[in-house]
């Protein structure tokens, strides 16, 4: 993170000419620096990459709280079955032989 924040930097430092942006259907003109535009433009991609990529990625999760709910009532039987395997092993052993 730290590399990245001083890449922006570097690229905010050089680039500091100033770009007139026009707001095509508003009559306004607005001087900017280069580089604000630029990173502007990064960010909404950034931005948007990252919401494609969280829809994309629901399956997987939707899958995954799945499985994780089956595995987690497995361990439940798992531990009901010990508790039924020990009481049984109790009964045994209390029963007199004959």
């Amino acid at each position: 993170m730290l590399v990245i924040g001083v890449l922006v930097i570097l690229f905010a430092v050089s680039n500091r000419i100033e770009v007139v942006l026009d707001i095509w259907p508003l009559p306004f003109q607005l001087p900017v620096p280069f580089y604000a535009p630029v990173m502007a433009a990064a960010l909404l991609g950034f931005i948007g990459g990252a919401i494609v990529a969280w829809f994309s990625a629901g399956a997987v999760r939707r899958r995954a709280r799945s499985a994780s709910r089956k595995a987690n009532d497995l361990e439940k039987d798992l531990e009901n079955l010990k508790d039924k395997i020990a009481e049984l092993d109790a009964e045994k052993k209390q029963k007199p032989t004959a």
